[in-house]
């Protein structure tokens, strides 16, 4: 079983950076309350209306075991598959420590910009001036002002 042909299963399924939500099966559910994800050794399923998990799956006609990813089967196939989903949380965490950096460029250039304001360059030498005025403009060019 995979996660996508457990969430066929489902009703009200909407797709989440790490998953799937939907309308939880084991109870009256308008709103969707389950989510849905894969995990290491097989499907993680979650009520947040605090449904068991034997229900949940009864409730679409399977087993707890059904969610476990299968060993027994092809071990290129089951291997492949666990290469695919690390993979798959590898690109995750990459795209997270990139926005992580970008928001800490941005706040660096916040602050350079804002200590840059006002201050008396008169005694710095050619070289110091320089410097500062390449890092104020790397700054202004990752905060994306226009040449003014």
């Amino acid at each position: 079983m995979t996660v996508n042909e457990l969430v066929t299963r489902l009703d009200g399924v909407c797709r989440t950076s790490r998953g799937y939500v939907a309308r939880c099966p084991a109870h009256e559910d308008r709103h969707p309350s389950l989510s849905v994800s894969d995990g290491e050794r097989g499907i993680l399923v979650k009520c947040w209306a605090g449904c068991r998990l034997q229900d949940i799956v009864a409730a679409v006609g399977l087993t707890v075991r059904d969610l476990f990813h299968d060993q027994t089967q092809d071990p290129r196939e089951w291997m492949q598959a666990q290469r695919k989903r690390q993979a798959e949380r590898e690109r995750r965490d990459a795209f997270r420590n990139v926005q992580g950096l970008r928001i800490d460029v941005r706040r660096e250039s916040d602050g350079l910009i804002r200590s840059a304001q006002g201050i008396d360059i008169s005694g710095w030498s050619s070289q110091q001036l320089d410097a500062v005025l390449n890092k104020l403009a790397d700054a202004y060019d990752v905060k994306g002002y226009d040449d003014e």
